[in-house]
């Protein structure tokens, strides 16, 4: 098991096998070419679309801009069921934005805005996207299990490495501050299992959308280059998150794409990122306030 860790047969084996395996591909199916191009094009204009779409309307100024909208008075009578279901929601009969503060759930609904569109962005748009295409609604996407039950031990001892640093980062100011995204997250049992649960699903979503979506189709037409394609917009979805979590993600992103190649399912890459993510915000939770 060690031994399929090593760098050499790790990397640079898995890399040539998946470069041997397209090259044949692509020898032996030559009027296959037209239509794996167009899969690819396909593959990143989706990607591109999703991650303008939650960059435009997932972020915390369009989660704004829509309570603004419901708490106009003059769109009342515009909207009268969405208003219904609000009245509903909000008994105090004041404004939702008023309502959300004084029950101290605002930024916990804000961010949960924002991972619902990390959701709807990583996993509803490539599935709705797939339905087109034969070809892409036959394959898993990495969601077999089979790859992932033969490789338990690997992912075992790849979690074991990172989680090391893990626990020596979180007590750098930069990570004990950032984390977790919900600082009331350790207010109550509510909030911290309301928080974590969107914070796994979008975690799913992710690995999917890089993991699965993105590169298991494009193996035979691109062999280990969908690895470094996929890792370029992986690593920039990072950006604003401490520095030298950007530099890492350009080694998981790596590693996590080598890995769904290598086993052709993404469950180890979930495990890896949600008991990652988990033992932070737990560690940073645990420094700050107990």
């Amino acid at each position: 098991m060690l031994s399929e860790l090593h760098p050499r047969r790790f990397f640079l084996d898995t890399w040539r096998t998946l470069d041997a395996e397209s090259t044949a591909y692509r020898a032996g199916n030559p009027s296959n070419h037209t239509a794996d191009a167009v899969i690819a094009a396909y593959i990143f204009s989706v990607v591109a679309v999703s991650l303008v779409l939650q960059g435009a309307l997932g972020d915390d100024r369009t989660f704004s801009a829509i309570i603004r909208f419901i708490d106009t008075p003059s769109n009342r009578e515009a909207h009268p069921i969405a208003y219904a279901m609000v009245e509903w929601l909000r008994p105090d009969q004041g404004s939702l934005s008023r309502y959300l503060h004084l029950t101290g759930t605002y930024r916990l609904v804000e961010l949960c805005y924002w991972a619902a569109w990390r959701v709807f962005g990583f996993l509803i748009i490539p599935l709705l996207a797939m339905a087109p295409f034969a070809t892409l609604r036959r394959q898993s996407m990495g969601l077999t299990l089979r790859g992932f039950s033969q490789h338990i031990g690997i992912y075992c001892v790849l979690f074991g490495i990172v989680i090391v640093p893990v626990f020596i980062v979180s007590f750098w100011e930069s990570f004990n501050s950032y984390y977790p995204f919900y600082a009331n997250a350790h207010r109550s049992v509510f909030d911290f299992v309301v928080w974590e649960s969107f914070y796994i699903a979008q975690f799913f979503s992710l690995e999917f959308f890089f993991r699965g979506f993105m590169i298991l189709p494009l193996r035979r037409a691109m062999g280990s280059s969908a690895i470094f394609a996929m890792t370029v917009p992986y690593v920039m979805i990072h950006i604003g998150k401490p520095l030298i979590e950007c530099f890492a993600a350009v080694i998981a992103g790596i590693v996590l794409g080598t890995l769904a190649l290598r086993t052709r399912s993404i469950w180890g890459g979930i495990l890896i990122h949600v008991g990652v993510a988990l033992f932070m915000d737990v560690l940073c939770i645990w420094q700050r306030h107990f």
